[in-house]
């Protein structure tokens, strides 16, 4: 041990500080529970854990299994195994005060063995590459296909969309009090939600079923049939989803199936805890018993934020009993110590932590205060900027903004100044975080559009997620070419079956590409009468070849980051159009094949399925903007991220929204500040679990909004590393009668930053 450390200090330059070293040091065998508040270095924590199961207890790199919840995430926790694997080994192999022995088992380690990736990708692996003989590996969809195939075969198939009550209770499970907005896309969004709990949670779908009232009973019918069809499509294509993809694996591992990956088995570490549903705590759990018991679990509940995708942070907050339960012995280690931030950020973001006596209760045990670090600068003062409009917000905004990145500074009162670094900093440095990013609320301008405005024109905002992909100019326009190259008099359209609003927006499509500017052009315009003639084509033609050279004639998409995320999403459909039609994303050219019932012949047919099943959930509003269309952000332009989106990410500048429409004490946004009653992240939770062995939650719902509403906000605060900025309107000041959980009240109706606000106002 006392040559790892030593080697650590040499080859990596620093030594782990002592809430790590209990971590790193404890016995192969473990069952470690890892409290880590933000930026106190759990990815390194991670990773010397691994290398030590390695370097000093023996354990085989292949014998070693690390997971964590995004592929960024796993992507960097296996950078940093590598790095510090190949320095390390490297440094002990050199070392001449080692033994030639050891020296040379020391040159035959491979930390490359060491599996790291996401629990999807774990599952994966263990059914591609430890199946039965004769038996199919799984084709594993991405999003874009699996929402193609919920549009088809869950939403539409037997008319479903059209029926009251199951529209009925798709609202409810949304939780919306009115239509506005009530759109195809959303629908699908929910039907997915319901199909990945139902699977996550282990409903028991035939006793949720037997419900006495004919209505409620037909409701809940028709939900399960939508899903039963979505999941037999995907079953008849040998295709699996990611919930169904860990439901097969949890069922192999149980079955004994899977001996040959778990007998290898000799630790397991899982990252991001707080975010594991049912279904994956019991892989876990599985495969925890396969090497027993040397599990660690690394996680933080006041980080969780993701209860409407099914995570249930009671199961990290809970984990001491539930491990318990199957007969180990977890050990707690708290790490408290904050490398990130400034010392006024750090003692800003524990504070309010512990600002609501009833969030205290839901807590991990004996989680102790987040610290700054020893040498932190203390930093300026955490800062609050209101004005009476969101319209003079984002002026206020843009001026300091400009100040800071293309001035002197911004000067505080109290003579200090805020300014980059101009060599090596630039606007991207700074973030904005909002509960949404769209830069309109119906007609109503939002301050992230607002700012776009205000910024303009020296610098950029980055938010592909601003607006409605399918409202965007440039989208318009493209997918208004595509339309006009593929059904140009709109014959095949007329003849298929598509939703009004989809009608509607290929309409507007069409008028939006007749109107363009640069589709106007005698070239772009020879390429569409061209393509829509199919003279001289070959019999079968790729649309993906369609959709790069049509987009090459629209700027957006090639000279603009925005543009590149956007023409990304058209990619990532017609890749799932080509895998759930028979022509593959192909125009078929021939005009003289047998028609069809509907006088359809085979080229008819490959273009209905292109807009069926590539410009048809598009134009739906089925296709989102994700995390995974983003791989990152341009430096000289200024990101706007939801607080979900900004989770595991740090700024030198973070200004967080807590307030810029909250003109009133309306009851129409209480949800996003201050709950009366459940958002749909609870009232689907209470929906399903009394069916699943999780069982009632024990906190009543609005309890729990309230708790998603204090850990949304302690995540958006702990992503400042040098300046937290909190922005609102005058009327949403902590002393003014609109109570917010962001702008310091408690659920008790104190409010508690009144009198004694911790910020400097500017």
């Amino acid at each position: 041990m006392k040559e790892f450390f030593g080697c650590h200090a040499e080859a990596l330059g620093f030594l782990p500080d002592k809430e790590k070293y209990e971590a790193i040091t404890a016995s192969p065998d473990a069952t470690l529970y890892v409290v880590a508040g933000p930026g106190t270095g759990k990815t390194a924590c991670l990773a010397a854990r691994l290398l030590k199961l390695v370097l000093v207890d023996d354990v085989p790199p292949d014998g070693i299994v690390a997971t964590t919840f995004t592929n960024k995430a796993a992507a960097e926790l296996r950078s940093r195994v590598l790095d510090w694997g190949f320095r390390m080994t490297s440094h002990l192999a050199a070392d001449k005060r080692l033994s030639k022995k050891k020296r040379k088992a020391v040159e035959a380690v491979d930390v490359n063995q060491i599996v790291t990736g996401t629990i999807d990708s774990l599952c994966e692996d263990m059914l591609m590459r430890y199946r039965d003989p004769g038996t199919q590996p799984p084709i594993v969809v991405d999003e874009f296909v699996a929402g193609t195939l919920m549009l088809r075969n869950g939403l539409f198939e037997d008319g479903r969309f059209r029926s009251r009550r199951f529209d009925d209770l798709l609202m409810y499970l949304d939780a919306r009090a009115s239509k506005f907005g009530w759109n195809v896309g959303r629908k699908t969004e929910v039907l997915a939600a319901v199909a990945d709990r139902l699977i996550h949670d282990q409903v028991d779908t035939a006793r949720y079923q037997q419900e006495r009232d004919p209505d409620e009973k037909y409701k809940r019918q028709k939900l399960i049939e939508a899903v039963t069809s979505y999941r037999e499509e995907l079953d008849q294509r040998l295709m699996m989803d990611y919930a169904r993809l860990e439901e097969e694996a949890f069922t192999r591992l149980r079955n004994g199936q899977l001996s040959t990956f778990v007998g290898r088995i000799r630790a397991l570490l899982v990252d991001e805890y707080q975010d594991t549903n049912l279904l994956q705590e019991q892989i876990y759990f599985q495969l925890g018993r396969a090497c027993a018991g040397a599990l660690t679990v690394v996680g933080d509940d006041d980080q969780s934020l993701y209860r409407f995708r099914g995570a249930t942070v009671e199961l990290f907050s809970g984990f001491p009993e539930r491990a318990a339960a199957v007969g180990w012995a977890p050990k707690p280690v708290y790490l408290q110590t904050n490398y990130r931030s400034t010392q006024q950020i750090v003692w800003f973001v524990d504070k309010y932590a512990r600002l609501d006596p009833g969030y205290q209760q839901v807590r991990a045990s004996n989680k102790p205060p987040l610290t700054p670090r020893a040498n932190a600068p203390e930093g300026p003062p955490v800062m609050a900027m209101f004005r009476d409009t969101a319209e003079e917000l984002a002026q206020s905004l843009a001026g300091m903004l400009r100040q800071v990145f293309r001035g002197d500074g911004f000067k505080l009162d109290s003579g200090e100044t805020i300014h980059c670094q101009h060599r090596e900093g630039d606007i991207g440095d700074a973030a904005l975080l909002c509960g949404s990013p769209r830069e309109h609320r119906g007609n109503t301008p939002a301050l992230p559009g607002l700012l776009r405005q205000a910024l303009l024109p020296d610098i950029k905002v980055f938010n592909p997620r601003g607006q409605e992909l399918q409202d965007i100019p440039a989208v318009a326009a493209l997918g208004g070419g595509l339309l006009s190259c593929l059904d140009p008099d709109g014959r095949i359209e007329a003849g298929i079956f598509l939703p009004p609003q989809t009608r509607s927006t290929f309409q507007t499509w069409r008028l939006s590409a007749n109107d363009y500017p640069a589709l106007n052009k005698k070239l772009p315009r020879n390429f569409i009468k061209g393509w829509a003639s199919r003279r001289g084509f070959p019999e079968r033609v790729a649309v993906l070849e369609l959709l790069y050279s049509l987009s090459a004639f629209l700027p957006e998409f090639h000279d603009d980051a925005e543009g590149q995320v956007y023409l990304e999403a058209f990619a990532r459909q017609l890749s799932a159009c080509e895998q759930v039609s028979s022509f593959r994303g192909r125009v078929i050219t021939d005009p003289n094949g047998e028609r069809d019932a509907k006088g359809l012949n085979l080229g008819d047919r490959s273009v209905r399925d292109l807009l069926q099943h590539f410009l048809g959930p598009l134009a739906a509003g089925s296709v989102d903007v994700n995390e995974d269309l983003i791989e990152d952000f341009p430096r000289d332009r200024l990101p706007v991220l939801s607080i979900h989106q900004a989770k595991g990410l740090e700024f030198p500048l973070a200004i967080v929204d807590i307030g810029s429409s909250f003109k009133s004490n309306h009851h129409s946004n209480r949800f996003k500040r201050y709950p009366i009653g459940p958002t749909a992240a609870q009232v689907m939770e209470d929906h399903f679990r009394s069916y699943t062995p999780l069982g009632v939650p024990q906190r009543d719902d609005v309890d729990r909004a309230f708790d998603d509403l204090y850990r949304q906000y302690f995540v958006a605060f702990s992503r400042a590393r040098d300046v937290l900025l909190l922005v609102a309107l005058n009327s949403a000041r902590p002393d003014a009668n609109i109570p917010n959980v962001a702008m310091g009240w408690r659920r008790d109706g104190k409010a508690v930053w009144a009198k004694t606000p911790p910020f400097v106002e500017i």
